[in-house]
Parts: C-alpha cells; structure tokens; sequence
C-alpha cells in the first residue's frame, strides 16, 4: 500500500490529462480519467487531490465536483480549465482555480501548497485558503471596480474578512 497521495486527473483531451499525470507521476500515485463518467467511476476515499478540466462533453466538470461533494468526498479540487473564470466560482467547492494553459511547475506548486496547507491547517483554514484563491482568481481576471459592483464578489470579500476574523478569535491566526 503507497503512501504517496493520489492524484485523479480529469480531462477530456487525452494528451494534456496525460501531460498532466507524467507532470506528477512519481511524486503521487496518478489515476487519470477522460471523462466525466470515468472521473465518478475512479473517485474513491484514497483520492486526496482531482485536478479537474470544467468543459467536458459528458458530464462537466462542475457536475462532477457536485457529485464528489454530495457522496462526501473532501477532498482538495484544482479546476484546471480554458474557461475564463467568472462570479460563478464563487459558489463552486473547489480549493483553487487555473486557466489553461497551465506550466508544470504552475500546477506542481498550486498541489504542493495544498499538501503543505493539509498539514498545517484545520478546516477553517483551508476555507480560508480556498476563498482567497477564489478572490485571487476573480482579480487577475477582472478590474477592482467591475468586481466591486457584484453582490457575488462583495459577499466573497466578506466571508473572507469574517472568516479571518474567527480565525483570529479562536486563536487559529490568519
């Protein structure tokens, strides 16, 4: 039995899934799936990280994390996809989000930040982590003053601060 995390890999263009799995293969054990059905066939509790590609023609990536979600899955989900982000990331339960193209040491770092944050950090936390990378993601995209004028980015900007805020009274830190 490995002890090496496991990795799915998930997108529909055979050669980057691949790319991707060889991009991280030795480091973790990699399951990679070329479609949303085999995506839910290969999800199983020994899957700590799916790098997900949103636009499939089969099920979308976005209907895959749901399904992870509902069946109780809690693990970290990288959406790694050519589709531009919007406001409606906001409401996904992904940990972060990355526009193709994406380099090897982009996405190596993205996991390995990850694995560090697992270790060191409480649910809290990693809530935290996710909405500021949701944040992050919105702002390389869009202007400070088209984001502000959203409910969705405003009540972003705020669970944030009320999260840190928590954090800060527990004694968690932030």
């Amino acid at each position: 039995m490995s002890t090496q995390p496991t990795i799915l890999v998930v997108d529909d263009e055979r050669e980057l899934a691949d790319l991707y799995a060889m991009w991280v293969d030795g480091e973790y054990e990699v399951v990679t799936a070329y479609d949303g059905r085999s995506a839910l066939e290969a999800m199983s509790p020994a899957v700590d990280v799916v790098l997900l590609d949103r636009h499939m023609p089969d099920i979308t990536g976005d209907e895959v994390l749901n399904r992870i979600r509902a069946v109780g899955h809690d693990c970290w989900v990288i959406m790694v996809t050519a589709v531009d982000p919007g406001l409606d990331i906001v409401e996904l339960d992904i940990d972060d989000y990355v526009t193709k193209p994406v380099t090897r040491t982009q996405l190596t770092r993205i996991i390995e930040n990850l694995r560090v944050q697992a270790k060191f950090s409480n649910g809290g936390r990693r809530e935290l982590a996710a909405l500021s990378n949701k944040m992050e993601t919105l702002e390389d995209e869009q202007s400070a003053s088209e984001l502000e004028e959203t409910d969705a980015y405003r009540q972003l900007e705020s669970d944030l601060k009320e999260l840190s805020d928590s954090l800060v009274e527990n004694g968690d830190g932030a």
